[in-house]
């Protein structure tokens, strides 16, 4: 009997709004009969901050749009660049049974992107790679460059962020996971919905009509109490940290470069965080990564190297929300399915504890950086059960 597609996506969900919801609709209208899973960032997203509202209450909000499971993609590799991000993400999406991934992208198609990840495999995208490293550009930078001389129109295509992102996710399936499908969305670029436009309207008003009617009702609710991440809570947390950690302290992290510990030691006497990331930022260190960094910072401490330094790929799977219905998922996933916080730190192998442990960290440090101070809750994920919705 031929097996139902499990479709799955990499999400923030911060918050899930309009977007998110379509593109939801969208793949159960040529899926129908799939069930959908999600490896969504935690506490902490990609751009190195905690996310506005806890991952409970985001996780729920997309299984009532139509999601199956939600699963913890593990801060440990949220907080590195893109192309490891979105490596790490189909790793874990592959492990979890996932038959097809799906993502949007601003314009590349599915042949485009394979066309490209193709190519980046060749002695000539090799050869231009090799020339710009030696001319000191950065990993990431030097592939950008290598692409912008192959072709300016390409480069161009892949500075738009899905685009870019869906070509890692398109590098990683061609490399080690040739069955596994891959299914695009566009986004509507001309009604185009963000998050950062959603989460800049509840900070400024306390709602977002970019938000779906009963996400909008809720979201409104946790604003109004104060139960929301305060960043300026959060900056003044990161400029104590590269005050309070020694220059030996950041050189032994592994997370600095070039000297860039120096610099950044400097700019930690400013008086405000953002002048600290001000002072520091550069062409060749975009604010993106200087926050992933410091991120990294408050959640590593004095661990010398810092564990964010080249993480090996997820090993387990923290179930955060699901669809009572689906269950019968959790069956066919061949990592480890974590219910239990406690339980879990009794039985998974160390370096999967390590990880887990970092997660507990970072959602306590979102905790502490929420508005009001009646939600500034300890060991959350030690009393928090996964979302079982109906």
């Amino acid at each position: 009997m031929k097996k139902n597609p499990v479709i799955g996506i990499t999400a923030e969900w911060n918050p899930f709004h309009s977007g998110h919801a379509a593109m939801i609709k969208e793949i159960r209208k040529s899926f129908p009969d799939a069930r959908i899973i999600s490896a969504m960032s935690g506490s902490f997203v990609q751009r190195g901050e905690p996310a506005i509202f806890d991952k409970w209450s985001r996780a729920s909000w997309s299984i009532s749009s139509g999601v199956d499971a939600v699963f913890e993609y593990p801060a440990l590799y949220v907080l590195q660049s893109a192309d490891s991000f979105s490596e790490n993400a189909v790793h874990l999406l592959h492990d979890l049974g996932c038959t097809h991934i799906a993502f949007s992208t601003e314009s590349l198609d599915k042949n485009q992107l394979f066309d490209i990840a193709r190519w980046m495999q060749t002695e000539d995208y090799t050869a231009r790679l090799h020339q710009e490293l030696k001319n000191g550009l950065p990993y990431s930078r030097a592939a950008s460059a290598a692409i912008n001389s192959f072709s300016n129109k390409l480069y161009q295509e892949l500075i738009k962020p899905n685009n870019l992102l869906g070509l890692r996710y398109v590098e990683t399936v061609s490399k080690y996971y040739p069955d596994l499908e891959v299914f695009i969305t566009h986004r509507d670029m001309e009604h185009n919905i963000s998050a950062s436009d959603a989460r800049a309207q509840l900070l400024e008003t306390g709602s977002s009509l970019l938000l779906p009617p009963n996400i909008q009702e809720e979201a409104e609710i946790l604003m109004q109490s104060g139960n929301y991440t305060d960043f300026n809570r959060y900056e003044d947390a990161c400029l104590f940290m590269s005050k309070a950690l020694g220059l030996s302290d950041l050189s032994d992290s592994g997370l600095f470069t070039e000297g860039l510990e120096n610099k950044w030691k400097k700019e930690a006497e400013k008086t405000t965080f953002p002048q600290m990331l001000s002072g520091i930022k550069s062409k060749r260190y975009l604010y993106s990564k200087l926050k992933r960094i410091s991120a990294s910072l408050l959640l590593s401490g004095t661990k010398k190297p810092s564990p964010f330094v080249k993480p090996d790929f997820p090993r387990y799977a923290r179930l955060l929300a699901l669809r009572q219905e689906s269950s019968e998922l959790i069956h066919h996933i061949t990592i480890p399915v974590i219910t239990s916080a406690a339980k879990a730190m009794r039985t998974l192998d160390e370096k999967s504890r390590e990880a887990l442990s970092i997660d507990f960290l970072a959602t306590d440090i979102q905790a502490y950086c929420r508005h009001s101070d009646r939600y500034r809750y300890s060991n959350e994920d030690y009393y928090h059960s996964p979302e079982i919705l109906k």
